[in-house]
């Protein structure tokens, strides 16, 4: 008979009363083991993110970012187990300031598809999703959706569809008319006024125009190589390009950059008053893709004294995003962006230079690229979002805020 050594001192009821609770409590705890493991198994592939649609308004002398926001339970690959809100982000703090559902069902009556924020008006924030959402910018308010539109309701799609920065899209807001528009179900194009909700036919000679394909911030969109200020030139170069510069042969050095992606760039300086002569290297420091970070809401200015205005150096800087400015710091410098290394998914790395070349600070966004970019109105921070470096087509799950001063970061989570 098998013997159980039980401490000294038990006696044979103690005894009986541990074997029950090992019998009763082992059960327990190797469902409670398996249920938990599960439980692990489903959040490990849930996520929040934000969408690069996002937008900035302003409200109580604060900056605010309206978003789409998607919270992905992980138990399913299909969107519909997806939870998707439009929300309202305080940047000075990053709390939520408030958060809609978008939960209505599209054609086949079920609760499937992306979302998207088409636009703002000065009142309302308009999102789609299954259906058009006004939503306040203030309160948060849904104030109206499809069924509000009476003469119009039944020729309003309510199709889902695959990306919020596609072609499939027939709702489009349109800043310069004030109005959201859409491709109603019966082949007329429709608008609904921006400030007052009403509604009516529009004539559009050109739909493409209106519901063409979103572009969106991105690393190689975000940099501009050649930057003059009227005094100086600057430009982030290779070695080759500055020979061809040097030579006066700004042509080639146009079509290098074309057929050839300079990898190890430096950055130089050029006399804004002389049209050929010398580029000096300002420093020994590489920038790997290297450029200057410009601001998406700032138009360039060409002045009429420099550089701009010689024909080969507007090739040379329309060869790249000469739509945007660089964003100038209040000490008069720039911001280089660059990689860590040549890597696809390599982190994108800020270095603030002074006008003679000096770094004032350098920072890692932890990011491969940037989906979403907005400078504050006064120039002291920066904010943005991207995916993270090492991962790919990876969602954007965090804010940064950065001190265009001191290069410090702040991070907010989306949740």
């Amino acid at each position: 008979m098998q013997q159980h050594n039980w401490p000294p001192g038990v006696l044979p009821s103690q005894r009986n009363y541990w074997r029950f609770s090992l019998l009763f409590l082992l059960p327990i705890l190797i469902i409670s083991g398996i249920v938990w493991g599960i439980i692990s198994m489903i959040n490990s592939g849930a996520a929040t993110y934000a969408q690069a649609d996002a937008l900035i308004y302003h409200m109580n002398g604060h900056a605010v970012m309206a978003t789409v926001v998607t919270h992905e339970s992980g138990t399913t690959e299909t969107y519909s187990d997806n939870k998707r809100y439009a929300e309202a982000i305080d940047l000075e703090n990053g709390k939520r300031l408030w958060r809609v559902l978008l939960d209505a069902k599209n054609n086949r009556d079920q609760d499937f598809g992306l979302a998207a924020l088409l636009g703002q008006s000065s009142k309302y924030l308009f999102f789609l999703r299954n259906e058009l959402y006004v939503i306040d910018k203030q309160t948060g308010e849904v104030v109206a959706q499809n069924d509000h539109f009476e003469t119009v309701k039944d020729k309003m799609s309510k199709e889902d569809f695959t990306s919020y920065n596609s072609s499939d899209i027939k709702f489009a807001y349109n800043d310069s008319l004030q109005a959201v528009l859409f491709k109603g179900t019966d082949g007329l194009f429709y608008s609904i006024n921006g400030l007052t909700l009403k509604t009516g036919t529009i004539n559009l000679n050109n739909p493409d125009k209106y519901f063409k394909r979103k572009n969106q911030p991105s690393y190689d969109g975000l940099m501009v190589q050649a930057y003059d200020d009227g005094k100086q030139g600057l430009a982030v170069l290779d070695d080759q390009e500055v020979q061809l510069l040097q030579a006066s042969n700004m042509r080639e050095a146009v079509q290098h950059r074309s057929s050839e992606k300079s990898v190890r760039r430096f950055l130089y300086s050029h006399p804004a008053d002389k049209l050929s002569g010398n580029w000096e290297k300002v420093s020994e420091a590489v920038y790997i893709y290297g450029g200057f970070l410009t601001d998406p809401q700032q138009r360039s200015l060409q002045f009429a004294d420099s550089l701009a205005t010689s024909e080969t150096y507007r090739l040379f800087a329309n060869n790249y995003n000469h739509i945007h400015a660089p964003i100038r710091l209040s000490n008069g410098g720039l911001i280089v962006m660059h990689k860590a290394s040549t890597e696809n998914n390599a982190p994108l790395l800020l270095t603030a230079l002074l006008p003679d070349g000096k770094v004032a600070w350098q920072i890692s966004t932890g990011y491969a690229d940037i989906g979403f970019l907005y400078k504050y109105p006064d120039g002291s921070k920066l904010f943005f979002m991207g995916i993270p470096a090492g991962k790919f087509n990876y969602p954007m799950q965090q804010l940064l805020c950065l001190n265009l001063t001191n290069g410090t970061l702040q991070s907010y989570p989306i949740k």
